[in-house]
């Protein structure tokens, strides 16, 4: 059996600045796999429906990763080709998002608020950006797990004998810069991960959990913490909800995402400060 957690909370400065929450979230589980996706809508003035595109984000991840896993022979053509099914994956989920976006953008024509935000630009963009988000994914299964990320964040990994690591990361984010699904050339952006191992959880968040931590180290700490709560998945959720609020007010005021994924294992029992 697999288990899996998702929470976001709004960012302490977008509550005090009126900006809605642009960070989603989600899982999926079955018996056999669990999928985990976060979504990190840009805050510039250019993305001002990034919070829908990351909506968008979360949920065509999610569907296209679901079909993948329900077919049949999924597992063996998996293994056959890793590299090869994971890029397929990358343009399927930027090729589905950038149509979505574009259908959704002509069933809800640009408000005039939103018009004079197009003006102030001083410039012509194209539909993509106005929505832009990162995506980060990952999918636990018997056998074999993977994962992507577009966009900075954390993907974290709990191995079987406890053992935490951020195996990909976005190699282009730097200062205020992250890769992103409206970029011209995302698809190069895309980094993955697999694994023939069965891990103990897989971790993804938006980058307002990695920034209220001093270093890598510790981020990996809290996501040792967060894994002696599994046990007890609707009190870790109410845990981390009240943990990322103090830590968006103390640290980055930044929204905060973070799903996970894990098999349904005795685990000891812990909490957060």
């Amino acid at each position: 059996m697999f288990q899996g957690i998702h929470s976001t909370i709004i960012g302490d400065s977008h509550i005090k600045k009126g900006i809605v929450c642009q960070d989603s979230s989600g899982i999926f589980v079955t018996d056999t796999y669990g999928i985990a996706v976060v979504a990190d809508g840009h805050g510039s003035a250019k993305h001002f429906r990034s919070d829908v595109g990351s909506k968008m984000a979360v949920k065509i991840t999610t569907e296209l990763l679901k079909n993948y896993m329900n077919r049949p022979e999924f597992k063996e053509q998996f293994l056959r080709h890793p590299d090869f099914i994971l890029q397929q994956m990358e343009k399927q989920i930027l090729m589905k998002w950038r149509e979505a976006v574009e259908v959704y953008h002509e069933e809800n024509p640009l408000s005039p608020e939103e018009e004079e935000k197009m003006k102030g630009l001083n410039r012509k963009i194209r539909t993509s950006v106005i929505y832009g988000s990162t995506v980060l994914a990952a999918v636990i299964a018997r056998g074999f797990s993977y994962g992507m990320v577009l966009g900075d964040g954390g993907f974290v990994v709990l191995n079987g004998d406890g053992r935490l690591s951020v195996p990909i990361e976005d190699k282009n984010s730097h200062a205020n810069y992250t890769s992103s699904l409206c970029n011209t050339d995302a698809i190069h952006f895309f980094e993955h991960w697999y694994t023939e191992e069965d891990p103990a959880a897989l971790f993804v968040s938006t980058d307002g959990l990695f920034k209220s931590f001093a270093s890598e180290e510790d981020f990996l700490k809290y996501h040792g913490l967060i894994a002696h709560m599994l046990t007890d998945p609707e009190k870790a959720k109410k845990s981390l909800e009240k943990n990322f609020e103090k830590r968006t007010r103390e640290g980055s005021g930044d929204d905060i995402s973070i799903a996970m994924v894990y098999e349904t294992e005795p685990v000891t029992r812990g909490g957060l400060s």
